[in-house]
């Protein structure tokens, strides 16, 4: 995957996934299988009382500043000379105007600090180490 945002995009949604299966089955005391247990954050959040929810609450929260994160630092495009398409594009990140030669070359540092906690993941990219 060459891509850091849908790699971001893929782990987010994973993430998600991983708490809402854990909440729902917590709440029908559905027992987990073994295949399950590999999943450490389900194993955390189905562990939690009810006094503890606020945890889920939290983890969810996160998520979500995640995904308004990544579209705060999206790449955008625009020509090097205004009105002189000609002389080609330049991508740059909208909130901290690292610029590119081209989509995704040089993705900003906040970005690439959202991904580090998935270094280990085989779709990481070495090259988006900050």
């Amino acid at each position: 995957m060459d891509d850091l945002i849908a790699f971001l995009a893929a782990r987010v949604g994973q993430r998600q996934a991983v708490i809402m299966q854990a909440v729902r089955k917590a709440k029908d005391g559905e027992p987990l299988n073994r295949g399950e247990t590999k999943v450490a954050v389900e194993q955390r959040v189905r562990a939690l009382g009810d006094l503890e929810i606020d945890v889920v609450n939290q983890m969810i929260n996160e998520v979500e500043a995640t995904r308004r994160i990544m579209l705060a630092h999206r790449t955008t495009v625009s020509e090097k000379v205004p009105g002189f398409p000609l002389y080609g594009s330049e991508y740059w990140c909208e909130t901290c105007h690292v610029p590119g030669d081209e989509a995704g070359s040089n993705w900003c540092l906040t970005l690439r600090l959202l991904a580090l906690p998935y270094a280990d993941h085989p779709d990481y990219s070495e090259r988006w180490r900050p």
